[in-house]
């Protein structure tokens, strides 16, 4: 198979030498490695030089980041190999049953490849295929890997941070469904896209700073829906703004950024092809 290649060697776990790791390991399973012609050249530009050497798939490895931005770059056109190389690794789990070896993935998906197409949500022409968080909260995450790290300390102390545990339901949303359009404020929310189709939103508005911190420590723990005072899916498209004008913090499959103070969220079914071994996503 000839395998075009984008490799991040500053994300989080990748080597210095990734990029030639990948490139003789390829080699060595029996396909054609293929490198962009110009690697100082954006990733859009990349996978379009690979799209043009006309690949069979594209093996990206990096973090979070860089795989959102190739697979939406990518758009389907061609199937796209994800690689672990990030802090959170969220798709790469999703995809490949949890196992982050780099190498393990290349060898068990190769070995038996299948096209898989996995559905989106998308933030003002910004795509996430895990999950995106908003306004308070999105900091739930990092407290996240700080508790598989064993960091319990660092996780609580993210936790009830005196500006994260701000309980101002300043963010106001509206959420369309198939039979009614609701709307109301809230502190945080969370929006997934589901596979079986629509967005999935949870939301938090608490009533007090004991309250928040309770549905912190339960989206830590036991998940978003529990943690949740309102849970929604089958979603077709969601809208928020600041009441205050100020931009809404959110965290994008693990990147943290401020969209703006006002934002739109629409569902994209088929956003994008990846390969997974021997069976659907």
């Amino acid at each position: 198979m000839k395998i075009g290649i984008i490799v991040n060697e500053k994300s989080g776990s990748v080597p210095e030498d990734g990029r030639d790791q990948l490139v003789l390991l390829l080699g060595e399973e029996g396909h054609e490695p293929v490198v962009p012609s110009d690697l100082e050249a954006d990733l859009d530009q990349q996978v379009s030089d690979l799209a043009a050497a006309s690949v069979e798939a594209i093996a990206v490895w990096g973090g979070d980041g860089t795989i959102c931005a190739v697979l939406q770059s990518a758009n389907g056109k061609v199937p796209v190999l994800v690689l672990p190389g990030g802090t959170m690794n969220l798709l790469p789990k999703r995809l490949h049953d949890g196992e982050l070896d780099w190498k393990k993935v290349v060898h068990s998906v190769l070995a038996n490849p299948q096209p898989s197409w996995i559905s989106a949500g998308e933030v003002d022409g910004q795509r996430f295929y895990v999950a995106a968080l908003f306004g308070q909260l999105t900091h739930i995450g990092a407290s996240r890997e700080a508790v598989r790290e064993g960091m319990i300390m660092e996780a609580v102390s993210i936790l009830t941070d005196r500006d994260a545990l701000d309980i101002e339901t300043n963010i106001q949303i509206e959420v369309d469904q198939p039979d009614k359009q609701r709307d109301f404020p809230a502190t945080a929310a969370a929006v997934i896209p589901a596979e079986e189709g629509g967005l999935e939103i949870a939301v938090i508005a608490p009533d007090s700073r004991l309250d928040l911190a309770a549905s912190a420590m339960d989206a830590l723990v036991r998940g978003w829906r529990e943690g949740a005072h309102f849970h929604a899916d089958g979603v077709s498209a969601i809208r928020m703004h600041h009441a205050e004008g100020k931009p809404i913090p959110a965290t994008i499959d693990g990147e943290p950024c401020e969209p703006g103070p006002s934002l739109s969220i629409s569902y994209i079914q088929k956003a994008a092809c990846v390969l997974v071994a021997g069976g659907e996503a």
